[in-house]
């Protein structure tokens, strides 16, 4: 296989980008361009060179987050052992993801119509990813954990609404209640909270299996 060979203007790029990003997860997202410069140690025209504002720099964050996520295939873990500890699995490397990139989550989510660049970033993000977790949803469906009242059209749209929401607020969560406290040790209050969107759709199947994962992510916690 052929590598691709970076240029140095592409290489500059992505350590911008990768720089920025550990700057504002740990200074916040209300830094100016000219702030996370200083920071960086390059001049402001070196970061507007690729990144005119602010948002074009947050929508080069947001393909970088877009590319992690894509790498995690959800075909490789609950489609192919659906149950709910690979579920589990599954959306557990996505927080750490989400935690490595939340500054990009944070500034996403106080964007508006107005910032153009940025929102048709998210629109078509959105679009591409919405209907995404029923491959999840269907094969536990299939393999008996869950009732096919899920897959109805009304309780499909609560459910997409409820965990595409618990799977992103948890960022707002973490800045605003726990950030007192290190990740890993919110983290199974989290993910304990994302897989009860699930409750209302348990078979009994489900629900001993759901108990068990349950019980784990309570003793993470308590032994954490």
């Amino acid at each position: 296989m052929t590598v691709e060979k970076k240029t140095k203007g592409k290489k500059t790029q992505e350590n911008i980008l990768f720089e920025s990003r550990r700057i504002l997860n740990e200074e916040g997202v209300f830094l100016t361009l000219r702030e996370l410069s200083k920071i960086i140690g390059i001049t402001i025209g070196g970061i507007t060179n690729y990144f005119p504002t602010k948002d074009h720099l947050f929508v080069g964050l947001a393909e970088i987050y877009e590319k992690e996520v894509a790498e995690i295939s959800i075909s490789d873990s609950v489609a192919q052992a659906p149950s709910f500890f690979t579920f589990l699995d599954f959306v557990s490397k996505i927080m750490d993801i989400q935690f490595e990139n939340r500054s990009t989550i944070r500034f996403i989510s106080l964007a508006s119509q107005s910032q153009k660049t940025l929102f048709d970033q998210i629109t078509t993000t959105w679009n591409n990813r919405k209907d995404k977790p029923f491959a999840m949803v269907r094969s536990l469906v299939d393999h008996g954990l869950l009732t096919e009242e899920i897959l109805e059209e009304f309780p499909k749209h609560i459910f997409r609404f409820q965990f595409i929401n618990t799977m992103t607020t948890w960022i707002s969560s973490y800045s605003l209640y726990d950030n007192d406290k290190l990740f890993e040790e919110v983290k199974p209050i989290y993910l304990a909270g994302i897989l009860n969107v699930f409750s209302p759709f348990l078979t009994v199947k489900g629900k001993e299996q759901y108990l068990e994962v349950m019980k784990t992510l309570k003793s993470d916690y308590q032994n954490g």
